[in-house]
């Protein structure tokens, strides 16, 4: 064991059994991991083993729902295709249940594969948790409220249209809490050695009758503290006297609900009315999104205040905090503090599959930081129904991976055309599999267009990706020439075996009248350069770059306004668990502004003119102009170096203009050719 994290390490017994460490890896998996098989298949089950494998002490396993009241896979997608996606009109609404399974779990052919996934897990020596939920059937809720398909156990997103729900009557809910405990019997019998209830953020039938939103009843499951923990003691009661005290229970609550909602104060006392009913307490944040926080939150572990204030009352449940926490030295520092018993986590097992790995052997330096974009649930309604991570290439691919790539047949010597993040991954890559690598970067400095992040308060998870590739640059033997431009002649002098071109892409400049004025400067020309702009600016484009240049130029005192020809701004933003708090972060920035539909006709010394939709004519008082239009590929500029060596290869935006994600991955791929 480390003794860098001695505390983030160490054994903790509940009940009788043992956790090897305080690192949970948190109900998640790839959505597109498998079909529609009713059972985990191989690779799922490789997936949860890898968790174990790599140091997790408990792996939280996706839930199964309630047979009873499941909806069958057709009707699921019918309801996808009644519900296009507006960022995306030509495609419909990813759902849930279109790409995630329920397990059939009373076929004893899905019980054979549940029993070897546990089985897989405790080889490891971790513990095998499943989340489980049940509701009941048709509109009914905690009381009359809005209706969301997550009180019968399907998901956490709100219907949009439909009937109100109502109130579900007392004697019903004995059954569902049976219902609770059958699940957990049978998870039991298969080798699971504790459930998760879900009781956050108002998302399940349970966790609604916490909730000060939204329960309004006025019998003994509404009103004071205890009679709203009612529900939630039943179902953990049911479960103990059918599977026994040794069977462990964790419950994850928000700490606190949004404004209106019940306070950390509330929470508190719930955990109070917990001890003795459960084991473990995961506290979340008041709503889905912000469980999963975004770059626009400047806090590293922005709910850490609420587990240490519940730890800290002196409750007897172990507590778990959840949401951001992957940097290893804060992770220790909580558990050494005493704030949190357990830390828990998914995106930091995504990033790094070998996160508790890295843990062990002390290398916290070597973990790969989550630029926190979310890209890991979808990346776009605009790109393929395929899993990716924006810094883990592999991720979506780990059950092939290894069948993909092949050992070198020999050392080569490789060049690389460009420091940014394309051309770091490539060098590495390729350096980690024997090649003798030279690293070309014109500037005086790694890291491309990621060096335009050092000034800018929210980009600060891609200034710690950045650094985070510069330091692994320094630990290789790859040659780095700084400020030096690689020329063809250059290239074929030195008699490489591989040119891997990473130049990038270059701003598309529409033909807009008074586009090459003085006053109009490219996006990343802003940063660094922001006080030699006026007051008035204007952006042209509104995808995330124009989004976010706008956003850090009003955080230095500009009034700016977003022109976005399409019907939405950043339409290619990932869509879940992301674009509501991206919005949420332009829309508090009182001089931030954007108009959709808008085309613009003209630049002028102090102004800029566009047209709506509806072709009318407006003007805007502007002094600074930026323009965030897109990008293309330098693909003609990289060709000129065919035949300096026996192969070229064009990765990153130098081949297709994109974003990290598509960059790294094809800087992993090519370099894994080589």
């Amino acid at each position: 064991m480390s003794k860098k994290y001695q505390h983030l390490l160490s054994p903790i017994k509940i009940g009788n059994t043992v956790f090897k460490n305080r690192l949970i890896a948190s109900a998640s998996k790839p959505y597109f991991i498998q079909g529609t098989e009713p059972y985990p298949t191989d690779k799922v089950i490789n997936h949860y083993t890898n968790k174990a494998k790599n140091g997790a002490a408990i792996v939280t396993v996706n839930g199964s729902s309630p047979p009873l009241f499941d909806i069958p896979y057709a009707d699921r997608i019918k309801e996808r295709a009644a519900h296009p996606s507006w960022f995306n009109p030509e495609r419909p609404w990813f759902a849930w249940g279109s790409h995630t399974v329920t397990y059939a779990e009373l076929d004893a052919g899905c019980e054979h594969y549940f029993s070897e996934m546990t089985e897989a897990i405790h080889f490891y020596k971790s513990v095998a948790c499943m989340q489980i939920n049940a509701g009941a059937p048709g509109n009914y809720d905690v009381s009359n409220t809005p209706p969301s398909s997550s009180v019968t156990g399907f998901g956490f997103e709100t219907l949009p249209d439909g009937p109100g729900g109502i109130e579900v009557p007392a004697a019903m809910l004995d059954g569902v809490a049976e219902e609770f405990a059958r699940q957990a019997a049978y998870l039991k019998e298969v080798g699971f050695d504790m459930v998760q209830l879900h009781m956050a953020y108002r998302a399940t039938l349970a966790g609604r009758f916490l909730s000060t939103i939204l329960n309004k009843r006025n019998d003994e499951f509404g009103g004071s503290h205890a009679n709203r923990m009612r529900f939630p003691l039943m179902i953990a009661d049911r479960i103990k006297q059918r599977c026994g005290k040794d069977f462990l229970i964790d419950v994850c609550i928000s700490g606190a609900e949004p404004a209106g909602g019940y306070t950390l104060e509330d929470a508190i006392e719930y955990a109070k009315l917990f001890a003795g009913h459960i084991d473990m307490l995961q506290i979340r944040a008041g709503d889905i999104d912000h469980t999963h926080p975004v770059n626009y939150n400047l806090t590293r572990m922005p709910f850490l205040h609420m587990a240490e204030a519940i730890k800290k009352s002196g409750v007897p449940l172990a507590i778990v905090t959840i949401g951001g926490y992957q940097n290893l030295d804060d992770c220790e520092d909580v558990i050494a503090s005493g704030k949190a018993d357990f830390i828990a986590g998914a995106r930091a097992w995504i990033t790094n599959p070998d996160f508790g790995r890295k843990a062990y052997e002390g290398r916290g330096e070597d973990v790969v930081p989550c630029l926190w974009c979310n890209q890991c649930h979808i990346s776009s309604y605009h790109n393929p129904w395929t899993t990716v991570c924006a810094v883990n290439p592999t991720w979506g691919l780990e059950d092939r991976i290894n069948r993909m790539i092949e050992p070198p047949s020999q050392k080569m010597k490789v060049a690389v055309i460009g420091g940014g993040p394309a051309g770091m991954e490539a060098a590495l890559i390729a350096a980690g599999r024997g090649h003798n690598v030279t690293l070309y970067e014109k500037t005086g400095a790694l890291g491309g267009l990621l060096k335009t992040t050092e000034t800018v308060s929210f980009k600060w998870p891609v200034k710690d990706f950045k650094n985070y590739l510069v330091r692994q640059i320094g630990k290789t033997n790859v040659k780095v020439c700084l400020n030096t431009e690689a020329t063809p002649e250059m290239l074929k002098a030195e008699e490489y075996d591989a040119v891997l071109a990473a130049i990038g892409a270059e701003w598309t400049v529409p033909p807009i009248p008074g586009i090459k004025g003085k006053n109009v400067v490219l996006a990343e020309n802003v940063f660094g350069n922001e006080d030699a702009l006026e007051k008035n600016v204007v952006v042209i484009g509104g995808g995330e770059v124009g989004i976010e240049t706008g956003m850090h130029l009003v955080e230095k005192g500009h009034k700016v306004t977003v022109l976005e020809m399409g019907n939405m701004l950043a339409p290619k933003a990932p869509p879940v668990h992301f674009y509501a708090m991206f919005k949420e972060a332009w829309e508090k920035l009182p001089d931030f502004h954007a108009v959709v539909n808008a085309r613009c006709t003209g630049i002028e010394a102090n102004k800029v003119t566009y047209v709506d939709a509806d072709g009318k004519k407006h003007t805007i008082a502007a002094g600074s102009v930026v323009l965030a239009a897109g990008m293309k590929s330098k693909q003609d500029l990289a060709l000129k170096f065919n035949g300096t060596a026996d192969r070229l290869y064009l990765i990153g935006d130098c081949n297709e203009a994109g974003n990290i994600q598509k960059s790294m991955r094809s800087a992993f791929s090519t370099a894994s050719m080589l």
